[in-house]
């Protein structure tokens, strides 16, 4: 630890930074339906991650990949949004200290649409898409289409969090992700239990095999825009745990929509075409970029997206046994 940087900070105190993040103040009126440039500023400037979280997030990342790379990748990190999080820029400088960190891959950031074309694409291996709203708006039919023959040849999509909000009027970019947003019945303040399914599979024996707990914000998805038909599910909430299902506000929130269903998954691959996509709905919050499971977790997905983890994408439903890891009791 940067020892100027917690100089003035007892152990409760950084304890206490880590948990919740650099205190901040309130952001300018709106900001949220401010024109593109204008939000840019304020999720890099306002929300940027500041030195404390920088040190949190270099401390936090793996130092090796999980695999070695079979060559050289390439990965472009696509951010531009309408529905700001955030937790973007700092999800950016977690992204580039894993590629400085492992050297799985060379890292490109970019908010300009007009690089999600196939004349651009064509140079990585695969596109992530952080916390990414409203593709009919962002990148436009050009930039979609761009996007299905970029999996389809057999590149890789990493979708992280907001990144199901992106397809709701896009059939197509709704099969790829196998999700599209509803609501988020478990909120950001909330540590909520997770399980493992497949606790074998090599994703999630790079964090160990086991279920845990965190503090971030879980979507439920729109019925009949997730299917276990395609994907192979690796994470999900862990329903056995009361605090995921049994407070007031979260009966409310469920009654309606989402009550019926007793699986919620949180993170899967699956093929499309001959590409491979990852999906992880975990980063909504600031201090999930800085957490060393999700980091590995992320990694372990990119590489599999990137062609180089190996990791069998036979779709839940197909398999004749799936073994599940539980959250821990206490937390």
């Amino acid at each position: 630890m940067n020892s100027e940087l917690v100089s003035d900070l007892d152990t409760a105190a950084l304890d206490k930074l880590r948990a919740e993040g650099t205190p901040r103040g309130r952001a300018p009126s709106g900001w949220p339906a401010f024109n593109w440039p204008e939000k840019r500023d304020v999720l890099f400037g306002f929300y940027g991650p500041s030195e404390q979280e920088k040190q949190f997030i270099v401390e936090a990342v793996p130092q090796s990949p999980i695999v070695k790379p079979e060559h050289k990748r390439k990965l472009l990190v696509f951010y531009r949004c309408q529905y700001p999080h955030a937790s973007i820029a700092t999800a950016n400088f977690a992204y580039q200290q894993l590629a400085k960190a492992t050297d799985a891959f060379d890292i490109m950031l970019t908010d300009d649409p007009a690089l999600i074309r196939t004349s651009n694409l064509s140079q990585y291996d695969a596109l992530l898409l952080n916390n990414t709203t409203d593709f009919d708006v962002t990148v436009g039919a050009d930039g979609r289409a761009a996007i299905l023959n970029f999996v389809r040849s057999g590149k890789g999509l990493i979708g992280i969090h907001a990144a199901a909000d992106s397809c709701k009027g896009w059939r197509d970019g709704a099969r790829l992700i196998n999700g599209i947003f509803s609501c988020h019945p478990w909120l950001p303040t909330g540590t909520w239990a997770f399980q493992l399914q497949s606790p074998e599979h090599p994703i999630n024996q790079a964090i160990e095999g086991k279920g845990f707990w965190l503090r971030d914000e879980v979507y439920a998805y729109r019925d009949g825009s997730h299917s276990p038909d395609q994907s192979r599910e690796l994470v999900s909430l862990d329903l056995t745990k009361s605090e995921n299902h049994d407070s007031p506000s979260l009966r409310e929130s469920l009654r309606d929509r989402t009550n019926a269903k007793p699986h919620r998954p949180v993170a899967w691959i699956h093929r499309f075409g001959e590409g491979r996509v990852f999906y992880s709905n975990l980063g909504h919050n600031n201090t999930t970029y800085w957490h060393p499971m999700v980091l590995t977790h992320y990694l372990a997905g990119i590489q599999y997206a990137l062609g180089d983890l190996h990791a069998d994408d036979t779709a839940t439903t197909e398999l004749a046994i799936v073994n599940t890891s539980p959250a821990p009791i206490d937390h």
